[in-house]
């Protein structure tokens, strides 16, 4: 029980602090307006580590489904033991207007910061996990490629929220690889008796770190150094 209470107590005092420097939609976002397809554009931390290669936050979302009773569900794709590979997350609305909770390496609680709903939409994450926090920003658009200005914008949120520009990568092209061929499923959920029926998740035996080439993101000047898989 004590330690439930310190991650509530540790989120919520994240949340303040973040709504602070920027301010989420809060209340007048609309999930159902989020439904469909949508391409990884960019993608920033301030743990520049988790979204590298065999980052475990570097996937790719191919598609967002809005549940009747508003949870999110996440169809995304990465790369395990150098297969391209599925992902399908569920999230759960919280108390607070906007903002959801996921499970996944880790106790995640996000909202959107900035959305025109048919063209590009930008997310702020807080990970809690063993004690460590980190921050994840992810830009999305209907199309694979976004304008300048929808990407300057991007970087303008990422800094307010402390994220240094290096730590900023563009994804775009990163679609394009026709040798990518999806041979596994790989579907976290989290579970609620109100929630529509979900598939049961495949049982992983082996290690399932993400990973794919990244390019730099407006005038960062990061040197990719893997290659297309």
């Amino acid at each position: 029980m004590k330690l439930l209470l310190l991650l509530g107590l540790e989120l919520t005092l994240v949340c303040v602090h973040t709504e602070g420097q920027t301010g989420a939609i809060g209340k007048s976002f609309t999930p159902e307006k989020i439904e469909g397809e949508w391409y990884s554009v960019g993608l920033a931390s301030d743990k520049r580590e988790i979204i590298e290669e065999h980052g475990s936050m570097r996937v790719f979302v191919e598609h967002i489904h809005v549940f009747k009773n508003s949870s999110l569900a996440f169809h995304f794709h990465t790369v395990i033991n150098g297969e391209c590979t599925e992902l399908y997350l569920v999230s759960d609305k919280t108390e607070k207007d906007g903002e959801y909770y996921v499970k996944y390496d880790g106790d995640n609680i996000f909202n959107v910061l900035a959305t025109d709903y048919d063209g590009y939409i930008i997310f702020h994450l807080r990970n809690i996990n063993n004690g460590e926090m980190f921050q994840l920003m992810e830009l999305y658009g209907r199309k694979p490629e976004l304008s300048s200005n929808i990407k300057e914008k991007f970087v303008d949120l990422c800094k307010k929220h402390g994220i240094v520009e290096e730590n900023i990568l563009d994804l775009t092209g990163s679609y394009l690889i026709p040798e990518c061929v999806l041979v596994l499923t790989l579907q976290i959920a989290v579970s609620r008796p109100e929630m529509e029926e979900r598939p049961e998740p495949p049982v992983l035996n082996e290690d399932s770190s993400p990973g794919l080439q990244h390019h730099p993101f407006l005038c960062t000047h990061q040197p990719v150094t893997n290659s297309v898989i």
